[in-house]
């Protein structure tokens, strides 16, 4: 084969196990590419648009065997490469090939017709009475009918190998069923590819390390609340005075926090139950949701309490009455009571947008700014008080002075 039909008949080869169209059963007027190429310039036996396979039932991944020629051998299992739809030929892994690279289309075909795809291992009855457990392949294939499955572009079919090598022991062998009943399916191969987990180097975590125990918590039946651990120590280190004005005092023990608590403590506990408030982070995004779901229930909580007192006060103004030259009913009253929510929720952001400038120094500067100002405006004046221009030749003094 020249290297120019090897590289046409490699770009009509194709791994994927997917049947995407049917395009390879088009003349090949109406094929684009090398695909054309190699049935318009290289035209061979067994090619034809009529001699062409629209099911295909062998895809790479199968199991198979090669039954006729010089390289058949029926107890030896092989797997598919990849496949020519155009010319019918199957590319087997581990088949001699011509050239240095015996892989993909450079590997020796086999005709479609030439392989029997594997059903399984099964056990067989023996002649001396026992069972075996031997390679049972299919001899002849039928397919369901195919569908179009639009969202992923693709046909699919099932497949059945309706006459196998081997007989196999069926339970409704006594029974009238017909053959097509007795059919046995034949699951497709996998796609999915196994991940290569790439060798360790030296600054590497090897995974038993990773997976290494090193740290256990407390147990759930010995949990303390540490943050009311906290305050009590604190309140022991100072009992009268405030915290932001501390006073030297002693350290307090543990047997002193163990009685007032009441508990047990452990001084081997892991520090982090003690630092679990600074080691956390305050915007994570866990507590960044409780906080947001927090809010949004206090202004749902907020809206009703507007609707109630808007409800409450058109009832107490009695049925039937004018309020503000119009009729107040209930549904009037839960828009009004609505509407002012909206209005206090604006008010509240206003403010709180308000307190958090004044929190991060926004007035101190604003302050400091304007003192500033004020202080360039006083020395400004101050220079111009204190101004005295020399005497010069070019010194006119007015007349009204």
């Amino acid at each position: 084969m020249s290297r120019l039909r090897a590289a046409r008949e490699h770009a009509a080869t194709t791994k994927s196990t997917l049947t995407r169209d049917f395009k390879h059963l088009l003349s090949p007027t109406k094929l684009h590419g090398y695909a054309a190429s190699v049935l318009v310039r290289e035209p061979r036996p067994g090619i034809r648009q009529q001699d062409r396979i629209k099911h295909w039932n062998l895809v790479p991944g199968d199991k198979v065997r090669i039954i006729n020629g010089p390289y058949a051998d029926k107890n030896t299992v092989r797997e598919v490469a990849s496949v020519n739809k155009l010319t019918n030929k199957v590319y087997i892994k581990g088949m001699p090939g011509k050239g240095r690279r015996a892989t993909g289309a450079h590997l020796k075909p086999e005709h479609y017709s030439n392989l029997q795809l594997l059903v399984g291992k099964y056990e067989i009855p023996a002649a001396n009475g026992g069972t075996t457990v031997e390679n049972v392949w299919a001899t002849r294939l039928s397919t369901s009918k195919p569908f179009f499955i639009r969202k992923h572009g693709v046909w699919v079919w099932n497949r059945y190998a309706a006459a196998t090598s081997l007989a196999l022991p069926t339970v409704d062998e006594a029974v009238d069923v017909p053959a097509r009943k007795n059919r046995i399916r034949i699951p497709w191969p996998s796609t999915k590819k196994e991940a290569k987990t790439p060798k360790p180097g030296s600054y590497d975590t090897l995974p038993e390390d990773a997976l290494e125990v090193t740290w256990s918590p407390v147990h759930p039946s010995t949990a303390v609340d540490f943050s009311t651990l906290e305050h009590l120590y604190i309140r022991h280190l100072h009992p009268t005075q405030s915290f932001f004005n501390p006073q030297p005092r002693q350290t307090p023990e543990a047997s002193e926090l163990e009685e007032e608590l009441g508990l047990d403590l452990d001084a081997n506990a892991p520090i982090e139950h003690f630092l679990a408030a600074e080691l956390s982070n305050p915007h994570s995004r866990t507590k960044k949701q409780k906080r947001w779901q927090e809010r949004l229930a206090a202004q749902a909580a907020l809206k009703e309490q507007f609707i109630k007192r808007e409800m409450q006060r058109a009832r107490r103004t009695g049925p039937g009455t004018e309020l503000g030259g119009r009729r107040i009913t209930p549904r009037e009253s839960r828009r009004i009571g609505t509407w002012k929510w909206q209005n206090a929720l604006v008010k509240m952001k206003s403010e709180e947008r308000q307190h958090r400038w004044v929190a991060r120094g926004g007035e101190e500067a604003r302050k400091r700014r304007q003192q500033r100002s004020a202080r360039k405006l006083r020395r400004q004046g101050e220079r111009l008080q204190a101004l005295v221009l020399a005497k010069e030749k070019n010194q006119v003094v007015p007349k009204s002075a």
